[in-house]
């Protein structure tokens, strides 16, 4: 049994690994592996008298069984995934119209920050119950409202809003947002316009205590009252973002929202009060003995604790693990552990397939499976306290490179943080936290008593929290492959005898902190147009120098690319190191990243053509206008243009002129037509030709620049377009992809490409992250008809047998009428169109 459990967790864990191919990929695989698991299956009792005893035929079967079960689930996701979301191309109209649908709201909404005097915004989660859109039933949407009414989980609504599929930034390093919408089961995102409330059921019993919980809460005025809700209820709405940065730099953000340790924490908590009463009472144990009692007051206790607190995705994958231990321990089967953390992976995998996409998923088993190497006797026998401080140094270290590979930071300090911060939650906080939600329904004067120690123990916490922050964090540079290796290494050190420790611990820093070398000859140079949405993020890396041209937008809400895209995807191309930074000018779509990048990565000077003083950079800003430098045999000018008095701040921009005596690029920022005649007179007096061989089209390919004349003067080989897909300004506009084209250009379109390397020593060559780069469950930018041939072909070859089965919850609840969806979604198109 143990060998076909262990073969079903590794196919279930296969299509975790970013495959490359179409969203019909996991579609062929379960075809595959359904077909070869039959013929196993036939094959099987010959396998068994062949080796009798051996459990690899098992194995084999339990592989192909959970390659089966988690392609199925993969592709039923993948083609529930909203259609208007993948369309769209340089062109295209933007899809702005907003489509009715009735849903009920299924998460607790969480606040959106915004800009000072603006009105109220949330988000929140809803499950489509109707809709005469063309949009499926059952779809799951994550959606924001701005000046939204009063949201309440249960609430049904009638809501008209603009829907896309998913899609996120595709580039180098960074946050994968599409996975993580494929992991939590979303098909589409988008923002409400209006909603009317079509009814407003009586809350349930579980959802009158955590109203009245999170009103007590409210009322108490504790410093601290929005950790103490979060561990209760599940909502961290009401946690400050100072606080959440804490977290974040100290590696602390799973001790502050549920997770597998609050609810393996409730789940021994009922053992224990069970194990008691079954001793206290004289008659329990005719009916029950103390094991099964235990479990059953676990179980118990921990569905409690998760059901207060809304039944999260990851509370509810912690039940599982919390409920397959206690199950495995209640038979008896108390000898290995490992076997029951083995049955709560494959029961996580059964019921929820699409986990192994969510970064939480990894942690929390890897954690379960440090602490049962650290404490399982493993690692030889040691008292109490030396076992708390290993336990503490082999979760900080032998999670360390999983870490990085997902956050693309080092949180060094994480092992001083949860030295203190893990007991201190474990063994009061929690506690505390869970006595005072139980005390509420008695007496609220000691509720409130209990919640106060719990806060006055968090303020400790935070103290020592907030001063580990405020050491500078580590951004590795190493690629993925380094940091995996590093994972086995902090494996053999947590499996080897004490002699190994120290060369293994230090192999383990070294693939951690080793980067990438830049691969580039004398007198080249590579460029890396980065996805940024509508705005602009250029990396241009020589043999031993790196410059960075603008660094991305920023948002009111608080959300900047230098953090998400730049600093990761710099990372993930060469040295954390930057040796110039140009900054055109001072709109927020180019310089809204400079200032996070300034601040963790190593910057040798800024340039631009003025950024205000207050903008926070280091160092200091210097004129950007005049200079020019060689850089391992390619030259860099910043050309001075004589510019109107009266010149706006985009005529204004730096224009940045690469040249390696060959192949010439051209930024030249957001410069207008008005301008464009003294950048050629530029051009002509900089010597050679004034053709280039790259050019980034001036304004995001606005109407107002790109003139005639420019585009048949430089002549260039290669246009590249930093301009978000369907950005509301219509970039680029189409009469200049048309004159681009007339000269022979080749066009490319960030927000359609994703990041977008060329590199001078292979001028015709073009990678685009999204389409060459792309693992199976990022989207393309399709048109419906192609969208429509494709998913009509897969399903024919195997949908109609997917929807027969009975399978996860995950995938059962985006079970859809895809023919109808896509359908809805041509007719919305066409009626664009014709407006």
């Amino acid at each position: 049994m143990q060998g076909f459990l262990a073969g079903f967790c590794g196919g279930g864990l296969m299509l975790a690994v970013p495959w490359p191919g179409a969203e019909t990929l996991p579609g062929r695989v379960a075809l595959l592996a359904g077909c070869a698991g039959a013929g196993w299956i036939l094959l099987l009792p010959r396998f068994r008298r062949r080796s009798p005893g051996r459990a690899w035929p098992l194995v084999g079967l339990g592989l192909l069984a959970g390659l089966f079960w988690s392609a199925t689930a993969h592709h039923q996701a993948l083609v529930a995934r909203h259609g208007e979301g993948v369309a769209g191309r340089a062109g295209d109209p933007a899809p702005r119209d907003a489509v009715a649908v009735t849903a009920r709201v299924e998460s607790d909404p969480l606040p959106l920050r915004v800009a000072p005097g603006q009105p109220p915004a949330l988000r929140f989660q809803a499950r489509v119950s109707s809709s005469a859109s063309g949009v499926s039933e059952g779809a799951s949407l994550r959606l924001s409202w701005y000046g939204a009414e009063s949201v309440r989980r249960g609430d049904v609504w009638r809501f008209r809003a603009v829907l896309r599929g998913p899609w996120g930034y595709a580039n180098p390093g960074g946050f994968d947002y599409e996975r993580w919408l494929l992991g939590a089961g979303i098909d589409a995102t988008g923002y409400v316009r209006s909603g009317t409330l079509l009814a407003r059921p009586p809350p349930a019993p579980i959802q009158r205590a955590r109203d009245a919980l999170t009103a007590m809460l409210a009322e108490s005025g504790l410093p601290r009252r929005g950790i103490l809700q979060a561990l209760l209820t599940g909502w961290s709405g009401g946690i400050d973002g100072s606080h959440w940065e804490t977290f974040r730099a100290t590696g602390t953000v799973h001790l502050m929202v549920i997770s597998g340790l609050h609810v393996s924490l409730a789940a021994a908590l009922g053992l224990l009060l069970a194990r008691w009463a079954s001793r206290v009472c004289p008659l329990l144990p005719l009916w029950l003995d103390a094991r099964s009692a235990g479990a059953l007051g676990g179980a118990a206790v921990a569905s409690a604790y998760v059901a207060l607190a809304g039944a999260g995705v990851p509370a509810l994958r912690a039940l599982l693990m919390s409920v397959s231990v206690l199950a495995w321990s209640s038979w008896g089967r108390t000898g290995r552990v490992e076997s029951g953390l083995l049955l709560a992976l494959a029961a996580v995998l059964v019921f929820d397939p699409l986990a192994v996409h969510q970064q939480g998923f990894w942690l929390s088993f890897g954690a379960v499976f440090v602490l049962l190497m650290v404490l399982g006797g493993r690692c030889g026998r040691q008292s109490r306290v030396a076992a708390l401080f290993r336990a503490q140094a082999a979760l900080s270290l032998g999670l360390l490179p999983l870490l990085a590979l997902g956050t693309g930071s080092l949180p060094w300090t994480g092992i001083p943080a949860n030295l203190l911060a893990v007991p201190a939650m474990s063994l009061v906080v929690v506690p505390l936290t869970l006595l005072g939600g139980a005390l509420a329904a008695l007496s609220t004067a000691a509720a409130e008593l209990v919640f106060r120690l719990a806060d006055l123990t968090l303020a400790g916490v935070m103290a020592w929290l907030g001063w580990l922050a405020r050491a500078p964090a580590l951004h590795p540079a190493a690629p993925p492959l380094a940091l995996l290796a590093a994972q086995l290494c902090a494996l053999w050190w947590l499996l080897e005898p004490p002699r190994w420790h120290l060369p293994v611990l230090a192999l383990c820093f070294a693939l951690m902190l080793a980067h990438r070398s830049p691969r580039l000859q004398m007198g080249e140079y590579r460029v890396a147009a980065l996805d940024v949405g509508q705005g602009t993020a250029v990396l241009v890396d020589t043999r031993g120098h790196r410059l960075l041209f603008d660094a991305g937008p920023a948002f009111p809400s608080g959300f900047e690319t230098g953090s998400a895209v730049v600093v990761p995807s710099l990372l993930a191309t060469g040295a954390p190191r930057l040796d110039t930074v140009i900054l055109s000018h001072e709109d927020l779509d180019h310089v809204g990243g400079a200032r996070y990048v300034s601040s963790v990565v190593e910057v040798g000077q800024v340039l631009s053509s003025g950024v205000r003083p207050d903008a926070g950079l280091r160092p200091e800003t210097a004129s950007c206008h005049g200079r020019r430098w060689r850089w391992d045999g390619v030259t860099f000018r910043v050309l001075r243009l004589p510019r109107p008095a009266d010149a706006s701040d985009n005529d204004r921009s730096c224009v940045l002129l690469v040249d390696d005596g060959r192949h010439r690029m051209l930024l030249a920022g957001d410069l207008s037509s008005r301008v464009e005649p003294a950048l050629l007179r530029r051009l002509r007096e900089a010597g050679g030709s004034l053709g280039v061989t790259l050019l980034f089209a001036p304004h995001h390919g606005s109407a107002t620049s790109s003139s005639a004349a420019l585009v048949r003067l430089l002549r260039p080989a290669l246009v590249f377009v930093s301009a978000g897909r369907n950005n509301r300004f219509g970039h680029p506009h189409p009469q200049v992809v048309e004159r681009y084209r007339r000269v022979g250009a080749r066009l490319y379109q960030t927000g359609l490409e994703g990041a977008l390397i060329w590199q001078s020593s292979e001028p015709e060559r073009v990678v685009r992250w999204r389409a060459d780069r792309a693992p199976y469950w990022r989207a393309r930018a399709e048109s419906n008809r192609q969208i429509m041939s494709r998913s009509a072909a897969t399903r024919s070859s195997f949908s109609s047998l997917v929807r027969k089965l009975p399978i996860s919850r995950s995938v059962s609840r985006q079970r859809t009428d895809t023919r109808v969806r896509y359908q809805g979604c041509s007719a919305a198109r066409t009626q664009n169109r014709v407006k």
